[in-house]
């Protein structure tokens, strides 16, 4: 991505260790974040498998007044706005077809009105539905193509926005195992947040993303000590966003964990899952808990804490059940396994 983000930087200038478990880690990847699709597996340790938690959510930001839209032209609900809403509800069901069918149809909506933010706002839709599909190709020019519209009306380039799309392009290219060009966007979007991080809720909310992102970038670098610092940062921001409560803050919270446990901390790993499972059990969807207990029970059973990871798996076991939770089920059957293991050592 060196070209990318030199030609992005153009473009501004102009325009603008050893372990008892014998296991293998699985990490669901994180962008928490868009993509929907969680990297990897990527290798902890010879052979100890711990979850991530795949994401629901990416940015909650605005819908349509990310890219300009005024609260008088939502209320219109104009043929256009009512388009664009029902791509965006089309692609939250994961129906990308239908979706893009429908931006197909706002993008001309918008160019008959001659409708620049119209224009504008769609071609950004497009680029993230390529981009949860992972058409990574399609998905990079189409963000090229909003970032230059932007920049060509003047927008700054410590805006929201153009940090935003720079963020995926950075994500774009670690997906691509472009790992300098990735390094090179991640920390030219932190630079450019630095001062904006406190201006307002979506400045702080994007902060935490970029932290969020940058750690799991990080992780897959093995760059573990370096990425708790991110994770804490990310956390920090969810904190202060969303409150304490939040799913956010348990997937943060589970990370930590997992991110302790890399860096051999297993009183650490112990303390943030157990302070997930805490958070988690005021949330009123607790369908992915059963993860966090089964994390908790290999981190204890790495302790040397027997009947308690025996405890805490088995709780993952009823709750994979009870909310017929794949990934519950998965690592809890794999947290059982590891401790019959262990017995018959």
């Amino acid at each position: 991505m060196f070209k990318i983000f030199q030609n992005l930087r153009y473009t501004i200038n102009n325009i603008r260790g050893s372990s008892k478990l014998k296991a293998t880690p699985s990490f669901y990847n994180h962008s928490r974040r868009p993509p929907n699709v969680w990297l990897c597996p990527v290798i902890l340790q010879p052979n100890f498998k711990i979850c991530f938690l795949p994401p629901n959510v990416a940015i909650a930001l605005s819908v349509l007044s990310w890219l300009g839209f005024a609260e008088e032209d939502e209320n219109k609900e104009s043929e256009l706005i009512m388009t664009l809403k029902r791509a965006v509800l089309c692609t939250r069901r994961e129906q990308y077809d239908k979706a893009e069918q429908m931006l197909h149809v706002a993008l001309r909506l918008a160019q008959q009105q001659q409708n620049q933010q119209g224009i504008l706002y769609c071609y950004d839709l497009m680029a993230n539905l390529a981009f949860d599909q992972l058409q990574l190709e399609k998905a990079e020019k189409l963000f090229i193509n909003v970032l230059q519209l932007l920049l060509s009306k003047g927008t700054a380039q410590n805006d929201l926005k153009v940090i935003h799309i720079s963020l995926k392009l950075a994500r774009i290219c670690q997906l691509r195992a472009e790992i300098e060009k990735a390094d090179i966007g991640y920390k030219w979007c932190l630079d450019q947040i630095e001062h904006e991080k406190y201006k307002d809720r979506d400045s702080r909310i994007l902060y935490g993303v970029i932290n969020d992102w940058y750690a799991q970038f990080l992780l897959d670098r093995g760059d573990t000590s370096k990425a708790m610092v991110h994770l804490k940062e990310a956390h920090k921001a969810c904190n202060e966003t969303q409150g304490d409560i939040s799913e956010q803050s348990v997937l943060l919270l589970n990370d930590l964990g997992i991110t302790s446990f890399r860096a051999e901390d297993m009183d650490g790993a112990e303390k943030y899952l157990k302070e997930a499972l805490k958070v988690g059990n005021n949330l009123e969807d607790k369908s992915q808990l059963g993860v966090i207990h089964a994390n908790l029970g290999l981190i204890l059973l790495e302790k040397g804490v027997l009947k308690e990871a025996e405890k805490y798996c088995g709780e993952a076991l009823k709750l994979g059940k009870r909310y017929e939770h794949a990934e519950s089920l998965d690592q809890a059957n794999y947290c059982f396994d590891q401790i019959k293991q262990n017995l018959g050592k």
